[in-house]
């Protein structure tokens, strides 16, 4: 196995020998234990280091794998980092489960100390076990091509180099070399999904095939070969059948009606803005209807417009706050041409200091070019604005004689017809976003 592992190791480290230096999260289980000693003995000579989080979870037995793993790090002369935490009391402030606690601690710490220490890898001991059971788990739920092919070797700067071994393996191993270990008696448990896929569910796979976890082991090769030509697919389709602008996620209705397999692409766009499948077939019913149809995800907002299926993020606060305004006196060859980003009104008409606001429902201005006025709500009808895009205007105000508040423009729209520039302006106030 030592042979195998130093092949896995070198193929996932382009850095060799005493270049690579590598930060080993152990807990003091089989699997990272099993790692922590084929590093020690690999003949690649590469650096390493073990970092181990204590939980709290089990009270002395948590404490007993720090000290064991402590232990054995002092008697090999490597490096040890420990980190124990109150995991329950992080769960309850945060309002997560206890195990997305734990990952959050860990992998925070484990950043935190490869930032500080210039670590090129973390290794994590996740085995071939794990990984097809990582796949169940994505099938159970529901989550399409994702996670289809397991566990990933690498991601970013973290490597799995004994993922391609069985756990049969890595007790074979451990047994064979007098590793050792701490057994957490919770695996046997299966109060958890996971668990109960490891104790009842593979067992019974086992009986069917034996050597089953390798037959899914190609199978999964296979399922990342076509998550990859479909993620190929997904970036030629850009600019023809979705496109982000301003961080709003566009998807070109009429294009992607003649897809054969629209309701895939539909699914293959929005999976990450919180949309369920349920929601994802009634969007695609959508698209034969009449605009201004809105769905609902826990982080997004969708809206079906007359050319667009237009995703904006769910936000209860749209307003920046944030304009640009210039006061100078009026050139003599000046064009009051108001563009896409910037308007121009008569500075002699309004009273410093202006105000920058959203804007409500019973406000209403005189249009540049009209005589009476106009709701707001009304003006962004005739702008064809869809609800995500009238919540982001923000209208730019002052006080008149009487003390009343006016509306001066709406940035980025119409300016105010009673604060135009004429040929008698001698200032020039210029508005636009930042």
């Amino acid at each position: 196995m030592q042979a195998a592992f130093d092949n896995e190791l070198d193929r996932l480290t382009p850095f060799k020998g005493e270049d690579v230096n590598v930060l080993l999260a152990v807990s003091g289980g089989i699997d990272s234990m099993c790692m922590a000693n084929l590093f020690l003995n690999s003949k690649l000579g590469c650096k390493f280091s073990i970092a181990h989080v204590n939980f709290s979870l089990r009270g002395e037995k948590s404490d007993g794998d720090e000290n064991m793993v402590k232990e054995w790090a002092k008697e090999h002369g490597i490096r040890f980092f420990s980190n124990k935490v109150d995991t329950l009391k992080y769960a309850d402030e945060y309002s997560i489960s206890t195990q997305m606690a734990a990952r959050d601690i860990r992998y925070g710490w484990f950043r935190e100390l490869i930032s500080e220490y210039s670590f090129n890898y973390l290794a994590i001991a996740h085995n071939l076990n794990d990984s097809v059971e990582t796949l169940f788990l994505y099938l159970l739920r529901g989550t399409g091509m994702k996670g289809l092919s397991g566990i990933r070797e690498t991601n970013g700067n973290i490597i799995r180099p004994l993922l391609s071994f069985t756990r049969a393996q890595i007790a074979a191993y451990v047994a064979e070399n007098n590793v050792p270990f701490r057994e957490d008696e919770t695996n046997k448990e299966s109060h958890y999904m996971r668990n109960r896929l490891r104790n009842e569910v593979f067992p019974q796979f086992e009986k069917i095939n034996p050597s089953f976890l390798i037959t899914i082991q190609k199978e999964m090769f296979r399922f990342g070969d076509v998550e990859q030509i479909m993620n190929d697919l997904y970036k030629e389709h850009q600019g023809y059948l979705y496109n982000v602008e301003d961080d709003v996620m566009l998807i070109n209705i009429e294009n992607l009606k003649k897809e054969k397999y629209r309701g895939y692409w539909l699914y293959r766009i929005l999976q990450g803005y919180g949309y369920n499948e349920t929601q994802i077939s009634q969007i695609d019913s959508s698209l034969n209807g009449q605009s201004g149809k809105t769905f609902l995800s826990s982080t997004h907002i969708l809206i079906r417009d007359r050319e667009y299926l237009k995703v904006y993020q769910n936000r209860e606060e749209v307003f920046d706050g944030r304009v640009r305004i210039k006061v100078f006196p009026k050139p003599e060859e000046f064009n009051p041409k108001a563009t896409e980003d910037t308007l121009f009104i008569d500075g002699k008409k309004v009273k410093f200091p202006l105000k920058c606001r959203n804007w409500q429902n019973a406000d209403k201005f005189k249009p540049y070019g009209m005589k009476g006025f106009k709701k707001l709500s009304d003006f962004f009808v005739d702008l064809k604005l869809d609800v995500e895009e009238k919540k982001k205007q923000i209208v730019v105000t002052t006080i008149d004689k009487k003390g009343n508040e006016q509306i001066v423009c709406v940035v980025g729209k119409r300016i105010d017809d009673r604060y135009k520039v004429i040929a008698a302006t001698k200032q020039i106030v210029s508005i636009s976003r930042f």
